[in-house]
């Protein structure tokens, strides 16, 4: 194959390699485009630093890859553990929901529970009234009077009458002028009524108080069984006497 040299008018060969590729050597061109212009000179400087700056980009790109690879395993683990966290979750809200259902039951028992028992105080009210006003019976009490009050009795003469209400026991304390005075107690039918004395209930003044010329005594009748009663003067003369009654459960 030939080319034709255009300043001498001859034909020269055209290189080419062992394959047959044209083989071309560029000696010079117009427009400083040849292989030992400056221009080309400095592409390939250029070249040269693009294909350095490529390197440092691949590992860059490398780096970023294994870090996207690491970023990935954790968003994995992490939506594992969001999946457990999840049926975690659903079975908090389910128990909840157990738990709710048993609050509102127990609320509508303690509601009826309620209801019963309003409704059983309503209808024991009355038998409660009854019962805390016997209790109250039982509580100590004492209610003190003054049964003779420094006043001659003759004898066979009775004093004030006695109402011992609820009461069960008497206590009777006081003084007399006599030595050896000697009272008994009066049991009556009702308040007025039948005067019977109880010669069992007997009372004599012997304490004397000095300076005085008094002589005292205190009694305690226990479970009297009478409501109405008296003390009656059972010596064979008068007696002045002051004498105080105590009421007690």
């Amino acid at each position: 194959m030939y080319a034709l040299d255009t300043t001498n008018k001859r034909p020269l060969p055209v290189n080419v390699d062992s394959l047959g590729n044209l083989q071309v050597d560029v000696v010079s061109m117009s427009g400083g485009g040849d292989a030992t212009a400056a221009n080309q000179a400095a592409a390939k400087a250029v070249l040269d630093n693009i294909l350095v700056k490529n390197g440092e980009i691949e590992t860059t790109a490398d780096a970023i890859l294994a870090k996207n690879t690491e970023i990935e395993t954790t968003a994995d683990a992490i939506l594992a553990k969001n999946t457990e966290i999840e049926t975690t979750a659903d079975a908090i809200l389910a128990k909840n929901t157990e738990i709710d259902t048993v609050l509102d039951n127990i609320l509508i028992k303690n509601t009826e529970i309620d209801a019963a028992v309003d409704s059983l105080v309503t209808a024991n009210h009355t038998d409660l009234s009854a019962i805390n006003g016997e209790l109250s019976k039982t509580t100590p009490s004492f209610t003190q009077s003054t049964l003779i009050d420094n006043a001659a009795i003759a004898s066979g003469g009775d004093s004030s009458e006695i109402d011992m209400g609820d009461n069960r026991h008497l206590t009777l304390f006081g003084t007399s002028s006599v030595n050896g005075g000697q009272w008994v107690l009066v049991r009556k039918s009702a308040s007025g009524g039948t005067k019977i004395p109880d010669g069992s209930k007997y009372i004599s003044t012997s304490e004397v108080i000095p300076s005085s010329g008094t002589f005292s005594f205190a009694v305690t009748f226990e479970n009297v069984g009478s409501r109405y009663l008296a003390l009656r003067n059972s010596s064979s003369g008068s007696q002045t006497a002051t004498v105080f009654s105590v009421l007690h459960r």
